[in-house]
């Protein structure tokens, strides 16, 4: 029997009998519908398959990857060429003379470059992590509230069912001289109340909706499958190993690593500036008599006489370590807080949703039903009747919301800890009551 069926034999004529609890707004097994809903995993993966901000990303880490093989190369090298007109005659040659020469850094300082370009490289990737993370928790968080507006207005359409019953019946009543006019004002008064409540949640669903659509890199107004059921039995990692996970290897402060070590390579570079370039070469000069003078061997190097401008970009990039140094130190201390918040948060969420199935559920149910009783008896007013409507459907949504909040919490705590994507890990990733 259908709550709609049920509440129309509660409240009808004589209210012969005594209303039983309605069914808590839980999450059942889900039903053909429900299992074709998309799931917030699934919903994950086309963000990332979709999202044009990701696809640059990975387009700006590719470049970066690129630069390092050039980092690390010499320059080309300059081949010369002269000639001296006047010295063309009948009886002698032309005179010539060719150079060939290339430009040598003093050792150590293209594996400096290249190892900056490299590390830069590095920092890149991992915004494209962090990227993937964050689009990852803006995806499941709008999965939850996308669930949460769904079971709201589930919600919403059984209760105005049961509503419009009731006020059919205060009104058959008082046409019968069994109730009062107040009785169906009442009863009134609470359908607009509800058809308010339903602009609310029309409103909340576009904009969700539109939320998704742009994760989806979508026309807002795109239709979305519905939400599938929200799982809050996961189990999860202790804090003490999420904190380790999170300094090993979360994107942010990978990326920051590789910026420290980074500015490290432009330390070595400006200590490599103190020190002299050289540039070998090889020609051949017709010009000098006898032949044995004419090849020519040579080598020269740039003489860094002015180390004032050098020790000032020496002492730059020292400057610049300890800064990215400090940001890592803060991002990691901002970040492990981020991550204990998160935690408590899940915990709250869970010991909520657990209060909710065990405790103000049922209570909001029995609430309903001995108000009607009471009604049919003669005990009790309407009023106490819509009350107790009122409060059942307010605590059904708390009750999904709570829910909800559990899933977005998670989905914190995931961004927060730098947990994969991977979601056939053997441990899934969270805390332990």
């Amino acid at each position: 029997m259908s709550a709609r069926t049920l509440y129309v034999a509660l409240v009808c004529a004589a209210f012969a009998v005594a209303a039983p609890p309605l069914l808590a707004g839980t999450q059942s097994n889900p039903g053909p519908q429900e299992r074709a809903a998309i799931t917030a995993d699934e919903l994950v993966r086309r963000v990332l398959d979709n999202n044009p901000g990701l696809a640059a990303a990975g387009a700006a880490a590719e470049a970066a990857f690129y630069r390092v093989e050039p980092a690390g190369s010499l320059d080309d090298p300059m081949l010369g060429y002269g000639v001296a007109p006047l010295t063309a005659s009948a009886d002698r040659s032309l005179n010539q003379r060719i150079e060939f020469s290339q430009r040598i850094p003093w050792p150590g300082t293209l594996a400096a470059r290249e190892a900056e370009a490299r590390h830069d490289a590095r920092a890149m990737d991992a915004d494209q992590d962090a990227l993937v993370l964050d689009l990852a928790a803006n995806a499941r968080m709008a999965h939850a509230e996308w669930r949460y507006i769904n079971e709201a207005l589930r919600i919403h359409h059984e209760t105005r069912a049961i509503l419009d019953d009731l006020v059919a019946v205060a009104e058959s009543r008082y046409a019968a001289g069994r109730a009062t006019k107040q009785d169906v004002i009442q009863a009134e008064l609470e359908r607009e109340r509800l058809n308010r409540h339903e602009l609310l949640l029309r409103r909340e669903q576009t904009t969700i909706q539109a939320r998704i659509n742009a994760l989806l890199n979508r026309s807002p107004a795109a239709a979305l499958p519905a939400a599938a059921p929200i799982d809050v039995s996961e189990k999860f990692a202790p804090v003490a190993e999420l904190e380790a996970m999170a300094i090993a290897a979360h994107p942010e402060l990978r990326r920051l690593a590789a910026t420290v070590d980074a500015r490290e390579s432009r330390v070595t570079l400006a200590k490599k500036a103190f020190l002299p370039d050289f540039q070998v070469g090889v020609g051949y000069n017709s010009l000098w008599d006898p032949v044995d003078k004419r090849p020519i061997i040579g080598v020269s190097i740039n003489v860094p006489l002015y180390r004032g401008k050098r020790q000032a970009e020496l002492d730059r990039a020292r400057a610049d370590v300890r800064r990215a140094s400090f940001a890592l130190d803060d991002r990691q201390a901002a970040l492990l807080s981020e991550l204990a918040a998160a935690r408590s948060r899940v915990v709250e969420a869970r010991d909520a949703v657990d209060l909710y199935e065990s405790k103000l559920l049922p209570l909001a149910d029995e609430f309903l039903s001995s108000a009607v009783a009471d009604y049919r008896s003669g005990d009790g007013a309407f009023l106490n009747v819509i009350t107790a409507e009122q409060r059942k459907l307010d605590t059904e949504l708390a009750y999904v919301r709570a829910v909800s909040d559990h899933a977005r919490h998670v989905a914190e705590l995931r961004r927060w800890s730098g947990a994969s994507i991977d979601l056939s890990r053997e441990s899934p990733v969270g805390v332990s009551k």
